[in-house]
C-alpha cells in the first residue's frame, strides 16, 4: 500500500513510531502490533454519524453520507465493535458486532442503504492484497454499488464492460466481489450504465491506474439526487 498521513480516526490509533528513531539502542519497549481499517460511509439516506470503537468515539468530526477515509487507519490490534451513531446523540444507525481485528490485516467497513430511507447496514470486509503482491506489474480494481434506487448496473472501463448486472451492496452477500481484479495501466474513463442498456448513469473521466496499486470504484448517491446525494462514481486508492 502507498504511505500517506491522515487524522480522520485518531482515538485508538497506535502511538506514532517515528519517535522510535530517537530512542537509545537499550530501549527494548515492544511495539504493539497494528491492524488497518478503512471506512466507506455510503448510505445516502442515513444521517451524519460519529464513529465509535466499542464506547470510544474515534471520529474527529461527523461523517456525512458519501464520506470515505482516503487511507487505511493504523490501529492497535484487538477485539471491538464499530458503531455509527447519529451525530451528537446516542442513537445507533448501524454497527459491526464485536470481532477481532488482527495484526497486519486490512479491513474495510462498508455502510449502505438497500432501500431509499431504509435502515443503514454495516459490514466488515477482509481486504486481500495477495494477488497485488504476487504481480505488481499492473493495477487492480474492485467495484461497490451503493445507490439504493439505481437498480442493477454494468461497469465499463473505456467502453468495455467489466462488471455485469451488479446490484446494491451485492458484495455483502458474495465475498468474491470484494476481490481485486487486474486491469491495465494508464488514463481510463469509467462509466456506470443501467444493466443491459446504453443508459449512462454516471461517468468519471481521465482516471489514472498505476501498476502495483489497488483501487475501489464505487457508485454512490441517488439516481436523480443532488448535492451530497448526486449520483457519481468515486475511486478510492488503497493506501496506508
Amino acid at each position: 500500500m502507498k504511505t500517506n498521513i491522515l487524522g480522520s480516526v485518531i482515538a485508538m490509533v497506535a502511538v506514532v513510531v517515528l519517535s522510535g528513531c530517537l530512542k537509545s539502542p537499550e530501549d527494548t519497549t515492544p511495539i504493539t502490533p497494528q491492524t488497518y481499517v478503512s471506512v466507506m460511509y455510503l448510505a445516502p439516506t442515513a444521517p451524519s454519524v460519529d464513529i465509535y470503537f466499542d464506547t470510544e468515539k474515534v471520529s474527529n468530526s461527523a461523517f456525512l453520507p458519501g464520506t470515505v477515509t482516503p487511507i487505511y487507519n493504523a490501529l492497535d490490534k484487538g477485539t471491538f465493535s464499530v458503531k455509527f451513531k447519529k451525530a451528537g446523540v446516542d442513537s445507533v444507525v448501524a454497527q459491526v458486532p464485536v470481532t477481532l481485528y488482527d495484526s497486519a490485516k486490512y479491513y474495510t467497513i462498508f455502510v449502505f442503504n438497500t432501500q431509499v430511507n431504509g435502515p443503514a447496514n454495516a459490514i466488515r470486509i477482509n481486504d486481500d492484497f495477495s494477488n497485488v503482491l504476487a504481480d505488481n506489474s499492473k493495477p487492480y480494481y474492485r467495484f461497490f454499488h451503493s445507490s439504493p434506487n439505481s437498480g442493477a448496473v454494468d461497469l465499463y472501463i473505456d467502453n468495455v464492460k467489466v462488471e455485469n448486472g451488479r446490484t446494491i451492496a451485492d458484495n455483502s452477500q458474495m465475498d468474491i466481489l470484494n476481490k481485486f481484479l487486474g486491469t491495465t495501466t494508464g488514463l481510463h474513463n469509467l462509466q456506470v450504465k443501467l444493466a443491459g442498456t446504453d443508459t449512462v448513469l454516471a461517468t468519471l473521466t481521465n482516471t489514472q491506474f498505476a501498476a502495483g496499486n489497488a483501487y475501489t470504484f464505487y457508485l454512490k448517491g441517488l439516481n436523480g439526487g443532488t448535492g451530497l446525494n448526486e449520483l457519481s462514481i468515486g475511486v478510492l486508492l488503497a493506501a496506508d
